[in-house]
């Protein structure tokens, strides 16, 4: 974990729940959830009620079917971190050896018709959401894709790209084998929000993404507003940021978060002279690549409600 304040709590309590939660559960707390457990109002808070209300929530995907689409998401942003942790997830309810498959090559994976054309879709959603045609929208109605499931899925990947490219930015530790099984089993159960049964109905995505724009990019912090805002922008290739040390990160964050560095990080901690700062501006760079995604889905939505 790049930021030290983040690995060891933000405050008494926080701090002391992390290690008392690894003590109780015989591993270390894994980083995904010290990062949302850290300034949680402003990020964490937003994150996870979208997350647990996407992956657990209705959908005519299956959570085993949401959990490989969140480790595709991480695959194809080079993020081992996500991979590992959402396949182990996924295993658990598709079969270890259709995840592995899957994860390998989806094309040469003997899974569903219906699944494999989803993934042929999001594929390019991630890599190149730009290039989208209103055909490959009709291809996944042709293949009983309905548009709530579209919805659905892209829901989720919106939400894994903001977390594989924080999980990158921040260096999250990998996992032993065994922490990753007691880590994916308690995951299955439990969810993405501590103490929460599967939430009711469908997921309200729209406004979920709202409130997470709102806290992260408009709300009030250390940082200011127009900052964050400019570093969502950047990370998807926006204009430059007039502070290079702002300009570099977020740039990296949004087209190869894989390739952020420790020096990176260190440079925006000291412009800022504050973790949290640096936290906020991180994130924040994180969500707006998020959010393109989302948008992109959002009106592509709107044109398969017209097919």
């Amino acid at each position: 974990m790049r930021l030290q304040k983040v690995e060891q709590g933000d405050g008494f309590f926080r701090a002391l729940m992390i290690r008392f939660i690894s003590k109780v559960s015989g591993m270390r707390l894994p980083d995904a959830a010290r990062i949302v457990m850290y300034h949680r109002d402003f990020y964490g808070k937003p994150m996870t009620t979208w997350t647990q209300a996407a992956m657990r929530g209705e959908s005519g995907w299956s959570v085993g079917e949401r959990e490989l689409f969140a480790a595709m998401t991480a695959k194809w942003n080079a993020c081992p971190f996500c991979v590992d942790a959402h396949g182990a997830i996924a295993s658990l309810v598709l079969t270890k050896a259709t995840v592995d498959a899957a994860l390998g090559d989806f094309r040469q994976a003997n899974i569903p018709a219906k699944l494999f054309t989803m993934l042929d879709f999001l594929e390019t959603f991630v890599k190149a959401p730009d290039t989208i045609t209103k055909e490959q929208v009709t291809t996944l109605f042709q293949n009983e894709v309905s548009v709530e499931e579209l919805e659905d899925a892209i829901a989720v990947v919106a939400l894994f790209s903001i977390t594989v490219r924080c999980a990158n930015a921040f260096n999250f530790k990998l996992l032993s084998d065994a922490d990753l099984s007691q880590a994916a089993k308690r995951m299955l159960t439990q969810g993405y929000v501590f103490g929460k049964g599967e939430p009711e109905g469908r997921p309200h995505h729209v406004a979920l993404a709202g409130e997470l724009r709102r806290h992260v990019l408009e709300g009030p912090g250390l940082t200011e507003p127009g900052l964050r805002q400019a570093m969502a922008k950047r990370a998807n290739g926006g204009p430059a940021l007039a502070e290079p040390v702002y300009d570099n990160l977020a740039f990296q964050i949004g087209q190869r978060s894989y390739k952020v560095t420790d020096e990176q990080v260190e440079s925006v901690i000291h412009k800022t002279g504050n973790e949290k700062a640096a936290f906020e501006l991180i994130t924040a760079a994180a969500v707006g690549a998020g959010l393109y995604l989302w948008q992109k889905g959002i009106d592509l939505l709107a044109q398969a409600r017209s097919i």
